[in-house]
């Protein structure tokens, strides 16, 4: 009773299991701001060997109930800025759909041997991705939070370069973001965001909360709470409408989708109790090291596929 057929993917499964991952991810999305997509969708795949295209579809299912229960724990706190939601949702909606395309394309692409061991080409092309994202996020968020923990509590604000530069620019429309503690910034430069977070969406089986969460903190300057509680709103719906257009192309297997969900939406309370309690800098420098953590799976399962290791 413990294991059960998942037939869309023809795949046996451990229901704790699911269960208890669904739980581990509910609580990173809630105390970091992201729908858990960059460790949920390879996990599936390495620990329960679904293939990669149902672990997309099945986790952008569930990611829409995670994100809306975690969501409402951050708009009790005041941490959703709605008109920056708004218009990075404008890009993201393109942006999902073009991924899913991607997605498709590299699933047709067939089979490569290495080593006498045959992978499928989709499988080599998501891995090198993760990593290379997931490496790049990690490192920047890394030095950058210790730096900030040894400074005095600046309300989650990182003023850099990048943020300043992207602030001053003023191609019309503008707006100002109070929430956000932003005076003026071009409607523009949230819609490339949307989307970017978009393309990773539907490509990668993530609701982009990895993405945007960092990309508001270092290149817009948002307060790091409310970069979480806005980054989480908007996942809602962009899973919702990754889940879509998944569902269409066969992606999405809702027994598999639901038995996460069970776990999920408990750890989602908790973790935005946590993002509640611990400071901005610590926080970003804790979910460094979950990000290290998923490159190191990832290489891992990689290198035992190879027969390198096991």
């Amino acid at each position: 009773m413990l294991n059960t057929l998942l037939p869309t993917a023809n795949v046996m499964v451990n229901l704790p299991g699911l269960i208890g991952l669904g739980f581990l991810i509910g609580v990173l999305s809630g105390w970091f701001g992201v729908g858990g997509g960059f460790l949920m969708t390879p996990l599936l795949n390495i620990v329960f060997g679904i293939p990669y295209n149902i672990a997309v579809g099945s986790d952008l299912c569930q990611m829409v109930g995670t994100t809306t229960a975690a969501s409402l724990k951050h708009k009790a706190y005041g941490h959703i800025d709605y008109r920056l939601a708004l218009f990075t949702l404008m890009g993201s909606v393109g942006g999902v759909e073009l991924g899913a395309r991607l997605l498709v394309k590299l699933k047709r692409l067939g089979s490569i041997t290495i080593h006498n061991y045959s992978f499928s080409k989709m499988y080599l092309w998501m891995t090198g991705i993760y990593v290379v994202l997931l490496l790049i996020v990690a490192t920047s968020m890394f030095f950058e939070s210790i730096k900030a923990k040894k400074r005095a509590p600046q309300g989650g604000v990182v003023a850099t370069r990048i943020s300043v530069k992207i602030q001053k620019i003023r191609i019309a429309p503008t707006l100002s973001l109070p929430i956000s503690g932003i005076e003026s910034i071009s409607v523009w430069t949230l819609i490339a965001l949307g989307f970017v977070v978009g393309i990773a969406s539907g490509l990668l089986g993530v609701g982009g909360g990895f993405i945007i969460t960092p990309c508001l903190i270092y290149f817009f300057g948002i307060p790091t709470r409310i970069a979480i509680g806005t980054g989480l709103f908007q996942i809602i719906f962009t899973s919702g409408y990754g889940t879509l257009t998944h569902f269409f192309k066969g992606n999405v297997n809702f027994y598999l989708a639901a038995c996460i969900l069970a776990g999920s939406l408990g750890g989602s309370q908790l973790g935005a109790m946590l993002n509640k309690k611990i400071r901005a800098a610590s926080t970003r420098y804790y979910f460094s090291f979950v990000l290290f953590i998923a490159v190191g799976v990832i290489i891992l399962k990689f290198l035992y596929n190879l027969g390198y290791i096991g």
